[in-house]
C-alpha cells in the first residue's frame, strides 16, 4: 500500500485559488467556487486571507477581486524559459541540429542579458558544460549588445543610465554612454551583436533580437570556436532565418549549409 504525504488543504485551496485568478483580469467569488469546488463561504475566507498578505485586491462592492502586483514575486525563484519561448526553444534546437555550434535564448535582467535556454547538451561542439543564468552585459556580450542595440530608444536610454551609475565620476560615465553609442551603432549597421576579442578568446559569439510580434522579449545567440573553420556569414544567415521564423510563428527551415 501506496503512503500518500500528508498535505494542508487550506494551502492546496489557496493555491488553486491564486492559479485561477492570474488568469483573469477580474473574478468573481462565484466564478471561483464553481471552478474549485470550494464553497463560496471559504473562498471568501481564503480571499480575505490574500488581501491581508497582500496579493490580492477587493475591487468595490460588486465588481470582483483581483490579483497585486506582489503575486510575482512568487515565481522570482523560477529561472526557466518563460512559457511565451516554447516555440523559440524549438526553434533553437532546429538550428543546433543543422550548423552544430551551441545557441541560447537570453533575457533581460535589469542591466544585463541572461541565458535562459541552451543546447549545449544536445551540441558535438559545446564549449561549456552549461550556461544557464549566466549574465551577459550590455557592452561586451554578443546578446547584450543585439538587445541594446535593437531595444526602443526610450528602453535603451535608461539601460545606459544603469551602466553608468558604476562609473567613477562624470568622465567615466561620459565614456559609457560613448561607448555604448558606439556599440549600438555598430549593431544596427551589420544587425548583429558579436562578442570578439579579449572576453573568452576561444571562441566567438553571434546574436540577434527575438520578437514575439513587434515587442523584443530577448534574444537567440550562437557561439562557435574562433579557430575553426566556420564560415561566418552562412551562421549569421542561418541565424538570421532562425530569429525571422519565430517572429513569424514558423518553423526553421534552414538556408545552406553552414556547420564548416
Amino acid at each position: 500500500m501506496t503512503d500518500f504525504p500528508k498535505t494542508v488543504r487550506s494551502v492546496e485551496r489557496t493555491l488553486q485559488i491564486l492559479e485561477l485568478m492570474n488568469r483573469a483580469p477580474v473574478v468573481r467569488v462565484r466564478y471561483l467556487a464553481a471552478e474549485t469546488d470550494i464553497p463560496a463561504p471559504t473562498v471568501v475566507r481564503l480571499l480575505e486571507t490574500l488581501i491581508a498578505a497582500g496579493y490580492v485586491r477587493k475591487i468595490g462592492r460588486q465588481a470582483g477581486y483581483c490579483v497585486t502586483g506582489k503575486v510575482a514575486a512568487l515565481g522570482a525563484g523560477h529561472h526557466g524559459l518563460p512559457q511565451v519561448f516554447n516555440f523559440a526553444r524549438q526553434t533553437a534546437e532546429a538550428l543546433t541540429k543543422h550548423t552544430l555550434w551551441p545557441t541560447a535564448l537570453a533575457t533581460l535582467d535589469v542591466d544585463a542579458l541572461v541565458i535562459r535556454f541552451s543546447t549545449i547538451p544536445m551540441s558535438p561542439l559545446s564549449h561549456y558544460q552549461s550556461t544557464i543564468n549566466r549574465r551577459m552585459t550590455l557592452l561586451d556580450y554578443a546578446h547584450g549588445r543585439a538587445y541594446l542595440g535593437f531595444c526602443p530608444e526610450e528602453e535603451r536610454q535608461h539601460l545606459v543610465a544603469l551602466l553608468q551609475k558604476s562609473a567613477a565620476d562624470e568622465d567615466e560615465a561620459d565614456a559609457i554612454a560613448q561607448r555604448a553609442e558606439a556599440v549600438v551603432a555598430l549593431t544596427r549597421a551589420s544587425g548583429f551583436g558579436e562578442r570578439t576579442g579579449n572576453i573568452q578568446p576561444e571562441t566567438h559569439s553571434v546574436a540577434v533580437p527575438l520578437r514575439m510580434g513587434t515587442k523584443l522579449v530577448g534574444t537567440l545567440g550562437i557561439t562557435y570556436f574562433a579557430k575553426a573553420q566556420v564560415h561566418v556569414t552562412g551562421l549569421k544567415a542561418e541565424l538570421k532565418a532562425a530569429a525571422e521564423a519565430c517572429t513569424a510563428g514558423r518553423a526553421y527551415q534552414p538556408v545552406g549549409t553552414s556547420s564548416g
